[in-house]
C-alpha cells in the first residue's frame, strides 16, 4: 500500500518536476532566495528556499504567523475558506513562540537546513488542502483529533515533501528532534508515533530518481 501511495505521489508531481530544482543535501544561510512570502527576516530565506520546491503554490496567499502552539509549526486555511472559491483561499503557517516544560522545540532552535525541511513540510499541508473541497478540509480538521487519522495525514505530507525534493531537509529535522537532549521523551515518543522516522524517510527517498 505504501509503495502504491509513493507511485501515486510521484505521478502527481511528475508534470511539475521539470520546474523543480534538484534536491540539495544541505542549505546554508545566504543561499539563493526565490518565491518569497510575507515573513519577518528571521526565516524569510528558509521560506523562500522551501517555496522554490512548490511551484504549484506560486501566487497563493500564504501568511506566516507567530503563535503559541503545542508544536513547532502548523498550517491551516484561513476560516473564510468556507466562503471562497478554492483558487482564492488564503493560508496561514504558524510558528511556535513558546515551549512549555520542554515539550517541544522552537523553530529557532533547529539548524538552518532543518528549518527549510519543516517549512517545506508545512507547505506540503497547503498542497494537501489545495486538493480538497471545503467539506474535505472540515473533515480533515475533525479527523486530526484522532491519532490514527493524524498519523496517516502527517505521513502523507512527509511523502509530499520528499516527492517535491526536500527529503534531505525533512530528514534532518526529524533526526534533530529525536536526538535533541532538551526535547522531552514524551514529545519524542509522539513524533515517532505520528511522523516518519529518519530511516523511514531515507527509504522513501530511495523511491525517487531525483535523489
Amino acid at each position: 500500500m505504501r509503495n502504491l501511495l509513493i507511485v501515486g505521489l510521484s505521478l502527481l508531481v511528475l508534470n511539475s518536476w521539470a520546474n523543480l530544482p534538484d534536491p540539495v543535501k544541505e542549505f546554508y544561510k545566504n543561499a539563493p532566495q526565490v518565491n518569497g512570502r510575507a515573513l519577518d527576516a528571521s526565516y524569510q530565506q528558509q521560506a523562500q528556499i522551501a517555496m522554490n520546491y512548490y511551484p504549484e503554490l506560486s501566487g497563493k496567499k500564504i501568511e506566516f504567523v507567530r503563535k503559541d502552539l503545542k508544536t513547532t509549526m502548523a498550517s491551516l486555511p484561513k476560516l473564510d475558506f468556507l466562503f471562497r472559491k478554492k483558487e482564492n483561499r488564503r493560508y496561514q503557517i504558524f510558528i511556535d513562540t513558546k515551549v512549555k516544560a520542554s515539550k517541544g522545540l522552537l523553530l529557532s532552535e533547529v539548524p538552518f537546513n532543518a528549518q527549510v525541511g519543516i517549512i517545506g513540510h508545512e507547505l506540503g499541508h497547503v498542497v494537501d488542502y489545495e486538493n480538497k473541497s471545503a467539506v474535505g478540509i472540515l473533515l480533515t480538521g475533525v479527523g486530526y483529533l484522532f491519532h490514527p487519522f493524524r498519523k496517516k495525514l502527517e505521513r502523507k505530507v512527509d511523502e509530499i515533501t520528499v516527492a517535491h525534493g526536500l527529503g534531505y531537509q525533512v530528514h534532518e529535522f526529524s533526526k534533530y528532534v529525536l536526538n535533541d537532549p532538551h526535547v522531552s521523551a514524551k514529545y519524542k515518543k509522539y513524533k515517532r508515533k505520528i511522523y516518519y522516522k529518519p530511516k523511514q524517510l531515507s527509504v522513501l527517498m530511495q523511491g525517487y530518481e531525483i535523489y
